[in-house]
């Protein structure tokens, strides 16, 4: 099969009914993954449509090169209204799910509608089929994958559920593949779980081929072996993703309270050698020459606990913004999470606030299920994510997130979110972070083009200036030219997630893969011809549709594109860069100098109908003139 004749099917819940269309028409405008699933949820939901509405879509696309050997060439999109902000809900995860879509030769399936039941989905060679999912309601994931690869009677059928937390409307909940690999924030379990989709099972047979084989295997070597070699990914390797010391200027302390972990003990307690101990083995995604998929082992209370891809965000989460400093505990608490199907970010963001809140003396153990909230009570923080999973007692507020649980109790200065999304990241030691991770269509997250400058370090001049049109990179507290680093990922990181392609390969670095590696993958697998510029312009179009999608859902503004009060208001308070905050009269002239570097309007920060024309999203601009939401 040529890897350009997959199919795009519609399946509504509430009648069974489907739909199947080719991909290759919009191949050319969005190649694939995250950007054609925006662009479907583009043509399908109206303005006005809630998240858990039947009439909200949920899409799930895998990546143009996600089933061929290029490296990392893994990952599934996800795509829908966010749970949280209502705008643009989107993640991505890894495993075997994409690839195995696409050899039954499916690219994207679009789910619409409600069921009256339980039910799942089984894709099989381009075959569908609904099917009743009672028994499997009430499942974890752990569970739900072991129960349908028995039913089907095959064990290299892939699995993507939901747990608990989505059946239960969860806004935290996240979906997860093949056990352990998440697709987190926004939401998208519950989205989910309002459409009583408890799962989506496949298996495809088909073979995929490239349209030029020879030149594609040796491009894929010459990558592979640029990757293994780099010294970073030695790390990754060895340790697993979380493979850094933790904490060297800032972290999450205490809800973002003031700054990095301030004990030495604590910091070792939980650094990248304290899970090594623990480390029994590592597994790879699809086609992954990294294999940062770490397996952990212990013993608690006399239990085996299994834990496997423990994330980089963890140590952050349920460490320091939580004070469990142990690392059996941070361990446990992901594989709990993995289970319930409760994304980690999310609900340790609303555990953060309710904590704080309980500090503060804005809560008391009355209000918490008799709970005591101090920082570091591990046994609150397990039986907290419980709680928030099958929505009891006070875990049915947790459940909202912090910025709604805020609305009821009170509290709303803690609650430290984005756009309503809880926040992951600390914001003050980086001006690129802060910048990349505000300004993010999905809500708050460092995944969609904010830059750690240490990464960027030693790089030669001449490298800075082709890449980024610089000539140095600047100290992390400044913010000229910090817009261009972001604006550089916001499009790689863009079309990574079109392609299929894991992050990883790039890393926020520019001594791995670039944009003309995986420019070049894609003319020899598809025949389009393609080179960085172009690639780079495919990105942008992307980026931008995703912001005018926030701006006709919800009709944001440049308002919503400054950081909580907190990281402007207090500064850090310990380490080299105490005394450190972000400035709100700078920060608004690097949104200035961001927003021209994507043509966007300065005033509004809304794409310009000139701007969008260019792009070739003329029927986006249409649209936004309808609802009076160009500048």
């Amino acid at each position: 099969m040529d890897i350009l004749s997959g199919n795009i099917v519609r399946i509504n819940l509430a009648n069974g009914k489907t739909e199947t269309e080719p991909s290759r028409p919009y191949l050319s405008l969005f190649p694939g993954g995250r950007g054609l699933n925006q662009y479907l949820l583009f043509q399908e939901v109206e303005p006005g449509t809630a998240p858990f509405d039947p009439a909200n879509v949920v899409i799930f696309g895998a990546g143009l090169l996600a089933v061929t050997a290029a490296p990392g060439a893994c990952r599934l999109s996800i795509d829908s209204l966010n749970a949280f902000t209502g705008g643009v809900g989107s993640s991505n995860c890894g495993g075997y799910f994409a690839p195995e879509l696409r050899f039954a030769g499916i690219d994207h399936v679009v789910v619409k509608g409600r069921s009256k039941t339980p039910v799942y989905l089984w894709i099989h060679d381009g075959h569908i089929e609904l099917r009743d999912a009672s028994h499997l309601w009430g499942m974890t994931t752990s569970q739900t994958e072991d129960a349908l690869r028995e039913e089907l009677g095959d064990p290299r059928v892939q699995v993507l559920s939901i747990g608990p937390a989505g059946e239960r409307l969860v806004r935290p909940a996240c979906i997860v593949v093949n056990k352990a690999r998440v697709a987190g924030r926004c939401g998208l379990g519950a989205v989910m779980g309002s459409k009583n989709l408890k799962a989506i099972a496949v298996r495809g047979t088909g073979g995929i081929e490239v349209r030029h084989p020879g030149e594609f295997e040796q491009a894929v070597k010459r990558m592979v072996e640029k990757l293994e070699a780099n010294e970073f990914n030695k790390l990754r390797m060895h340790y697993g993703v979380y493979c850094y010391q933790p904490w060297t200027s800032e972290s999450p302390y205490r809800n973002f309270q003031g700054g990095r972990v301030p004990g030495i003990e604590e910091t070792r307690a939980v650094s990248p050698d304290a899970f090594l101990r623990y480390k029994r083995g590592s597994k790879g995604c699809y086609s992954c020459p990294i294999k940062c998929w770490g397996v952990y082992e212990f013993t608690d209370d006399g239990e085996t606990v299994t834990c496997e891809a423990l994330q980089g965000n963890d140590p952050h989460n349920f460490g320091a913004k939580l004070n469990l400093f142990d690392a059996r505990d941070i361990l446990k608490a992901h594989a709990l999470c993995n289970n319930l199907g409760l994304d980690t970010d999310n609900a340790c963001g609303v555990l953060a606030w309710a904590f704080e809140c309980y500090e503060k003396g804005l809560l008391t153990s009355s209000d918490t299920d008799g709970l005591r909230l101090e920082w570091g009570n591990r046994e609150a923080v397990f039986e907290l994510l419980h709680k928030i999973a099958y929505r009891d007692g006070f875990g049915d507020i947790l459940a909202e997130g912090s910025m709604r649980a805020s609305q009821i109790l009170g509290g709303t200065e803690y609650s430290i979110h984005i756009k309503g999304q809880d926040l992951m990241e600390s914001l003050r030691s980086s001006v690129s972070w802060a910048l990349g991770t505000v300004v993010a269509a999905r809500g708050g997250t460092h995944t969609r083009g904010a830059v750690i400058e240490e990464r960027l370090r030693g790089a030669p001049k001449e490298a800075l200036e082709r890449v980024f049109g610089i000539p140095a990179i600047g100290e992390v507290t400044r913010y000229e030219n910090k817009e261009r680093l972001v604006h550089f990922f916001e499009r790689l990181e863009a079309m990574l997630d079109c392609l299929g392609i894991c992050e990883f390969t790039n890393s926020l670095r520019i001594d791995m893969l670039m944009p003309e590696d995986f420019a070049e993958l894609v003319r020899w697998a598809t025949g389009f011809q393609m080179d960085e510029a172009q690639f780079m312009a495919l990105g942008e179009r992307v980026h931008t549709l995703e912001k005018c999608l926030n701006v006709l859902y919800r009709g944001w503004t440049r308002a919503h594109d400054y950081p909580p009060r907190r990281f402007m208001a207090e500064p850090i308070v310990n380490g080299p860069l105490a005394g450190a905050k972000l400035d709100e009269q700078e920060w608004g002239k690097l949104l200035d100098r961001y927003y021209a570097l994507h043509g966007w309007d300065a005033r509004t920060g809304w794409p310009t109908r000139e701007t969008l024309d260019e792009l070739g999203l003329s029927e986006v601009a249409d649209k936004l003139g309808e609802w009076n939401r160009l500048p």
